[in-house]
């Protein structure tokens, strides 16, 4: 394509489109086609607490349009989410308020600092395309070649 300087831009950004789309609906759907582990925080809507990490999907286009990169904005978490993992120990500090206020069997404590033993985060892959997604994208990558090879004679 390159080699017969074919425009590409147009149909890898419906590429990048679709499939922005389709990894937020894995979101929507909370795992697609295999369901997440749900989240114990989230009160049934795992990882949509706030809706940043979805909303952060996004895709760019390389300069000459070739290529397209589907990404995640810069959340830090966004790859534990994806892969799973285990957080490392760390102590939280209080910033804002005069003490933390946390609840251990039944009991309200609270503190100026906890240590925090880390979390096991299970893998909630989200960037994954749906076998659909694959067939609808080769659709496009063929309609475009063959419109391009139409428009300059070479198909009838």
């Amino acid at each position: 394509m390159r080699r017969n300087s074919v425009n590409t831009r147009p149909v890898m950004a419906a590429v990048g489109n679709l499939v922005v789309k389709s990894v937020r609906q894995n979101f929507r759907e909370e795992g697609r086609p295999d369901k997440w582990v749900p989240s114990k925080k989230a009160k049934g809507r795992t990882l949509l607490a706030t809706g940043a990490l979805m909303k952060s999907i996004h895709y760019e286009l390389d300069n000459d349009g070739t290529a397209v990169t589907v990404m995640t904005g810069p959340m830090k978490y966004a790859r534990i989410m994806q892969n799973g993992g285990k957080t490392p120990k760390h102590d939280i500090v209080v910033r804002n308020r005069r003490a933390l206020r946390f609840t251990v069997g039944g009991l309200t404590l609270y503190r100026k600092s906890v240590h925090h033993p880390g979390s096991r985060i299970p893998a909630r892959p989200y960037m994954l395309l749906q076998d659909e997604d694959e067939v609808k994208i080769k659709d496009m990558l063929v309609d475009h070649l063959v419109g391009e090879m139409k428009k300059r004679g070479g198909l009838k």
